[in-house]
């Protein structure tokens, strides 16, 4: 009890009331009416003053004041535990960028998937300064410790396998540069958050070991399922390995989740909602001066008491009301509807607390909670429970309740609920609405980006799939004809040999016709060289008389196109990978994916 105190000390001023009360009472009494006409010793008698208590009720009524005022004061003793977040703390972020991360287990992929967090971790949940580290068959830093979540967030949008200079999978020199960076920048301590599929079962020792012997946290989010899907590369084709068999990576979480566990870090699952992240992040950042930050390391926030004391006041209040003293109940019983103690925002609200509370705050408190499903029930605002239905990663019920909005956060919100249900064309027609109201709007102009990438990429993808179809499609009508002269032949073979002659007549035929085929299509392919010298000719006629005025517009015009991240990116680590080379063999597993 050495940390007894009170929380709100100025409600003891109500002890006040005690000595004027008890003066009250003590005064003399000057009757009125019934005690003027009647003599004394009868009006005691027969005449009882309503307003007068009785000595017990007295001290009854003080005691309650007393205890109520004590409650309101707020005593407390014990404080609750409290994370301490600091902004002064350095994080890297390791991403996967295996040809693992095209399985399609995830929608439209785990490579999209893996992206949409990155930018949500960097943007929402990290504070300080971050640095980005890519691998595959290699490890290359993206970008170091910065504090502009903007341009981490930039390079995570451009990144992909194909960028890669090597193919495979290679973790541990991931690791190794995140924790070079953290160094490198004056961190002893620092985290790692690791966005990755998963890594092979022979590299489990190696990796432990290193984890074991580094001072960072690293915290593991595993994207993808433990049934697995197979790899759509980007001509549409299925990746096959060495024996022809499609490859379909699976994801071990149990793995991933005792490397994480090793270092302290946090362990968390894809999730369609943030919950993965808020799992990912619980532990909150680590101090830069190398001092582990305690999980339960205590803040200024202490437990009130004052509620455990309001049952005795009742008790003792509401028997005056049978009595007589109807006024000091209902004091009592102000005074508690007045009180509210605070109930922190990681639990659900008390009952009597919900009878003062509108849908609105409860609907709001259980959305605070993560409890989207009772959200969705409580809330009778459209913008409410399309949030709890986006959260809880039911976007269709979410995209009927944003659509009643016609604002531009209604379109925007629109836009990333058509984006999760991977519909690219409405996405980007979603935020079109939101930027022809708020034209200085960066998060929807980036998303829009985003959704016109994944639309190109998706109608490439499907013109190849249809490209490859027909292409098998034409090969087995050609296999079909074969089969059909074939079965001709031998049906010619057991005729006659007056139909053997007629056969020979039509196989001439048959030769002169082909041979004809062929003589035309060498005519057509000439003629289509000629057109196409012709056209070249024009088109360098048009150059020529192109004025210089044109041409600088032309120019200028170029120059005003922006550099393709993604392209820089590729040159960045196709040098670093044959600097490397001259200097030791690549390294990385043996599998190329």
């Amino acid at each position: 009890m050495a940390d007894f105190h009170l929380l709100r000390p100025w409600w003891l001023l109500l002890l006040a009331l005690i000595p004027l009360l008890l003066w009250w009472w003590r005064r003399p009494q000057h009757g009125h009416g019934w005690h003027q006409l009647l003599p004394t010793h009868l009006a005691q008698v027969l005449v009882r003053d309503s307003g007068s208590v009785q000595r017990p009720q007295r001290w009854q009524l003080l005691l309650a004041l007393a205890l109520a005022t004590l409650s309101l004061a707020g005593p407390s003793w014990e404080r609750l535990p409290q994370p301490v977040y600091q902004l002064d703390n350095g994080q890297v972020l390791v991403v996967d960028m295996s040809l693992s991360m095209r399985s399609t287990d995830l929608s439209p992929n785990r490579l999209s998937q893996l992206q949409f967090k990155a930018m949500a971790l960097v943007s929402q949940y990290l504070d300080g300064e971050t640095g980005l580290v890519a691998y595959a068959g290699d490890a290359y830093v993206i970008s170091p410790l910065t504090s502009d979540g903007r341009n981490i967030n930039h390079l995570v949008r451009a990144l992909s396998p194909e960028l890669m200079p090597e193919y495979g999978s290679a973790p541990l020199p991931a690791l190794q540069l995140a924790q070079r960076l953290l160094q490198e920048s004056g961190y002893a301590n620092g985290d790692i958050y690791w966005l990755t599929d998963g890594i092979n079962t022979a590299d489990y020792t190696e990796i432990a070991d290193y984890i074991r012997q580094q001072p960072n946290r690293i915290s593991i989010l595993a994207l993808g399922t433990a049934a697995g899907a197979p790899i759509k590369q980007l001509d549409g084709s299925l990746l096959r390995d060495a024996n022809g068999e499609v490859v379909i990576p699976r994801v071990d979480a149990e793995l991933l989740q005792q490397l994480a566990a090793i270092s302290g870090g946090q362990f968390s699952q894809w999730q369609r909602d943030a919950s993965d992240l808020v799992t990912l992040t619980a532990a909150g950042p680590q101090r830069r001066d190398g001092k582990q930050q305690d999980d339960q390391q205590v803040g200024d926030q202490w437990l009130d008491r004052g509620p455990w004391l309001w049952p005795l006041v009742l008790l003792l209040v509401l028997p005056l009301a049978r009595r007589g003293a109807l006024q000091a109940s209902l004091l009592g019983l102000l005074s508690l509807t007045l009180y509210t103690p605070a109930v922190p925002a990681q639990e659900p609200p008390t009952w009597y607390q919900q009878l003062w509370q509108t849908p609105y705050q409860q609907a709001h408190q259980a959305l605070e909670r993560g409890d989207y499903q009772q959200a969705q029930q409580l809330a009778e605002d459209p913008w409410q429970r399309a949030t709890a239905n986006y959260r809880a990663g039911n976007y269709e019920q979410a995209l009927a309740d944003f659509a009643a909005d016609q604002s531009p956060i209604g379109w925007y919100n629109q836009g990333n609920s058509w984006m999760q249900l991977g519909d690219y064309q409405q996405a980007i027609n979603a935020y079109q609405q939101a930027l022809a109201a708020r034209p200085e709007w960066l998060e929807a102009r980036e998303n829009m980006a985003l959704a016109e990438q994944l639309l190109q990429q998706q109608q490439q993808s499907d013109q190849q799939q249809n490209d490859q179809q027909q292409s098998e499609q034409q090969q087995s009508d050609q296999q079909q004809q074969q089969s059909e002269q074939q079965s001709e032949q031998q049906q010619s073979e057991q005729q006659s040999d007056q139909q053997s002659d007629q056969q020979s007549e039509q196989q001439s035929e048959q030769q002169r016709e082909q041979q004809q085929q062929t003589e035309q299509q060498q005519q057509t392919e000439q003629q289509q060289a000629a057109d196409t010298e012709q056209q070249a000719l024009s088109d360098e006629q048009r150059q020529q008389q192109l004025t210089d005025e044109q041409r600088q517009q032309l120019e200028q015009w170029l120059n005003r196109i922006d550099d393709d991240p993604a392209l820089l990116l590729r040159n960045k680590m196709r040098l670093e990978a044959q600097q490397r080379r001259l200097q030791r063999p690549p390294k990385g597993a043996q599998q190329q994916w």
